[in-house]
């Protein structure tokens, strides 16, 4: 009975071929993924590396202060990495030279006799090798054995039958198992000490280092935020509905980033309890003196200092106050985003009746920007002109004039650069073509809105309750493309920014404020008024009008936004003159409240409901006259769904892979280089409250596609949203178009369909079917 017997590797042939494979299989992606990359040059420089700015020149200088060290970090890793692929071509040349041990024995090859040769001349063989190798006449002994044992195979039929069958002329013999281990690792000489060695390694040595990650990444969130970071943004952001710009620069300082005993990068200095307190005389509202906790404390108070000497743009600091402002404005943006996340769940409490305190949409707002704020070093009540190169607040005066009124980029982008020349005429050549090619990379986006409900059977018609889906087409070009055209007739008018926007809104309000207050003086004047708008809102329903369709405005081009519709608007002021009133008398008893406003929509939008009520009605008296047609329209519009389905399905795989990488923005006066990114929202700027939660485009090269969903108000009525997308690194390139919707009341259940019309002997015939599926093997052998 043949047994099994182990063999360890006398000679060390098999351990090279083990660590052979091992190496080149650390090797290989060690070398794929440590080589240094050679970076792409672009053919058109970033006007940031070419600039005559001093903060420009500076901060390239900062950049690339520590290429020689990398260029030596390169050259040595390459070397390093060379003499491992050496070593690897050696390892695999000593394998090459190692010989095979296991050989198929042939009685044949030992005699040195042809396979078709006679017992006679195996014998003379036989006889010629013995005589030349046998040990008495000086020959080796082993291969005499080998002869005789070769003779016996040939001669005797047993054991030739034996070699035939199993290879061997004695029969089955021993299972060989090779281990591809020296033999001196397992001899039990030195057992103790390979033992101490795997115990050193699998129970101390890792252990260790999983203890050492898990409490590291225990400590962070999955954006390298430090957890007590985000509970520290939860508690002061639930507190407080309002939230302005400085006390969001406080809740940033308080990060736990900056304070030395969570962070072992932070360095607290001796010089800092000096130079500190000058800065408080040069920069106000740092309020260095607040007691409220952790603003008090020392680190909270030194990240604030800097953070708001870098929105001053103070170049008094010295070289170590200047290393820990760059390391806090270098981590501003990341933590910004967190607050921004965090504030978006809050409001999604808020509108499940979880939290009373909701941050409002003006808090959020304030919140996105504090991010172009320390990105630009400019505080965002600046003019945005600010952030080019060379300008300063006394290039400022010379914009503003009788003749011309210049308040933002498009606006300064549109000129004639005659005009636009002779107004900066104070600067040199240079210094105005730094200008211009900064303002050539600048962005200028276009946005397309489309919604619709995709669950739903008819897509345009948007219920109470439903999940609403917007398209948003995203295109993004250089201002370069706008030069030397002309923004409008108006451009001082129409192209105002959003906070403008929301200034002019605030007036509106004031003065519908003033209008109730001189309807109540005059009763009978108000009365006249009111009737007025009856009629009208009479007049209104007699015209044959489609519910529920989804209208969204054309592609806002940020050149022309507001000048492209300017009859909408007066078409429009004939429609909400009639609801003025009905508005300004309930503002008197309810100051604006959303509840009254929502009723108030509820109570004008009841006879449009009845109207659309009655409509469909009469489309569901229509007698079924094609009920095949109907089966292939139904079938046609499952295939629809289905491909609509895929196709978001592919854009957010597209969306999950891509590289974050967009566009390089111009900020001087950040220490890192920024790529541009965006958020992307819905808001309902009337009632001050965010709709949907911030979208961070980080891949907006040219063209992006993003989809945003959000449920639609629970009452039905007339809905005007806003679709915002926001700059995390520029001021006054931001978008906005209006969506107008809407809302009808959902369609009640139909509980007596015909599929759930079961008469008494369909009942019984298919609870017999059941009872004999579900029929045990018992009951079935007994019947």
């Amino acid at each position: 009975m043949a047994g099994m017997k182990f063999e360890y590797d006398e000679n060390g042939g098999k351990f090279y071929y083990f660590i052979l494979s091992v190496y080149a299989l650390i090797l290989v992606p060690a070398t794929y993924w440590l080589w240094p990359k050679i970076e792409k040059r672009k053919s058109v420089p970033h006007p940031e590396d070419t600039s005559n700015f001093a903060p420009c020149r500076n901060k390239h200088q900062s950049l690339h202060a520590n290429e020689p060290n990398q260029r030596r970090r390169a050259i040595i890793t390459k070397i390093g990495l060379a003499l491992a692929w050496i070593i690897l071509i050696i390892l695999a040349y000593r394998v090459s030279l190692i010989e095979i041990e296991h050989k198929e024995y042939d009685p044949f090859a030992v005699l040195d006799v042809d396979r078709e040769a006679t017992i006679a001349e195996i014998k003379r063989a036989y006889r010629d090798l013995s005589k030349k190798h046998h040990p008495d006449r000086g020959g080796d002994a082993e291969m005499f054995k080998e002869i005789a044992k070769a003779y016996k195979t040939l001669t005797d039929e047993e054991a030739k039958e034996n070699w035939k069958k199993y290879g061997n002329p004695d029969g089955p013999g021993v299972a060989h198992f090779g281990i591809a281990l020296p033999k001196w690792l397992v001899d039990h000489k030195n057992s103790v000490f390979v033992l101490l060695v795997y115990a050193g390694i699998f129970m101390i040595v890792l252990p260790v280092i999983v203890c050492l990650w898990w409490q590291k990444s225990a400590r962070y969130s999955g954006d390298q935020i430090l957890i007590d970071t985000i509970q520290l943004y939860w508690i002061f952001l639930s507190k407080t509905a309002s939230i302005i710009t400085k006390r969001a620069i406080m809740i940033l300082s308080a990060s736990r980033e900056f304070d030395r005993t969570r962070n072992p990068l932070i360095i607290d200095r001796l010089s800092d309890n000096v130079e500190l307190p000058k800065l408080f005389r040069e920069l106000p509202d740092i309020q260095e003196k607040t007691k409220e906790r952790p603003f008090q404390l020392p680190y909270c108070l030194k990240a604030r200092t800097l953070l708001h000497a870098h929105l001053q743009r103070l170049t008094t600091l010295s070289s170590d106050l200047e290393k820990d402002k760059a390391y806090i404005v270098k981590k501003a943006p990341y933590l910004i985003n967190e607050m921004i996340n965090i504030e978006a769940q809050l409001v999604a409490m808020g509108h499940a009746g979880r939290l009373r305190n909701a941050p409002r949409l003006d808090t959020i707002e304030n919140t996105m920007k504090l991010s172009p704020m320390i990105v630009q070093a400019l505080w965002s009540g600046k003019s945005p002109l600010l952030q080019l190169p060379h300008i300063t607040e006394g290039h400022l005066r010379f914009f503003e004039t009788k003749k011309r009124t210049i308040k933002s980029i498009r606006q300064f982008a549109g000129m004639d650069d005659e005009e636009r020349r002779s107004m900066l005429r104070s600067i040199t050549d240079e210094q105005y073509d730094d200008i211009m090619s900064v303002l050539s990379i600048y962005p200028h986006l276009t946005m397309n809105v489309s919604c619709g409900v995709f669950d739903d059977e008819d897509e345009h018609i948007i219920t109470t309750g439903a999940v609403v889906t917007l398209t948003i087409h995203l295109e993004r070009e250089n201002m370069s493309s706008v030069f030397n055209k002309e923004l409008g007739s108006n451009t001082s008018t129409t192209m105002n920014t959003l906070d403008d926007e929301a200034n002019e809104e605030q007036v509106e309000d004031k003065e519908n404020r003033e209008k109730t207050n001189d309807t109540s003086k005059g009763a009978t004047a108000a009365a006249s008024n009111t009737s007025k708008g009856w009629n009208n809102k009479s007049d209104k329903k007699k015209k044959p009008k489609k519910k529920g369709q989804a209208t969204a405005s054309k592609p806002n081009t940020s050149t022309a936004n507001k000048q492209s519709t300017p009859t909408n608007t007066n078409k429009k002021q004939g429609k909400t003159e009639d609801k003025e009133s009905s508005d300004d008398d309930s503002s008197k008893h309810s100051d604006d409240s959303p509840s009254t406003t929502l009723r108030h929509r509820h109570e004008q939008s009841k006879d449009e409901t009845n109207n659309s009520d009655n409509e469909n009605n009469d489309e569901e008296n229509v007698p079924e006259t094609t009920p095949k047609k109907s089966r292939k329209t139904t079938d046609n519009d499952e295939d629809t769904f289905l491909e609509r389905f895929q196709q978001q399905q592919r854009k957010r795989e597209k969306l999950e892979t891509k590289a974050k990488i967009s566009h390089r923005v111009f900020c001087p006066f950040y220490p890192e280089i920024k790529q541009e990114c965006w958020w992307l929202y819905v808001a309902d700027r009337k009632q001050h409250s965010l709709i949907s939660a911030p979208v961070y485009l980080c891949t907006l090269k040219d063209k992006e596609e993003v989809e945003v969903k959000f449920s639609a108000p629970k009452i039905p009525g007339h809905y005007v949203y806003s679709v915002i997308l926001r700059s995390d690194s520029y001021f006054d390139v931001d978008v906005m178009e209006n969506l107008a919707f809407d809302v009808q009341a959902a369609k009640e259940m139909d509980d007596n369909h015909p599929q759930w019309d079961f008469s008494e002997e369909e009942g019984a015939t298919n609870n017999k079917a059941e009872d004999e599926e579900f029929a045990t093997e018992s009951e079935s052998d007994e019947e």
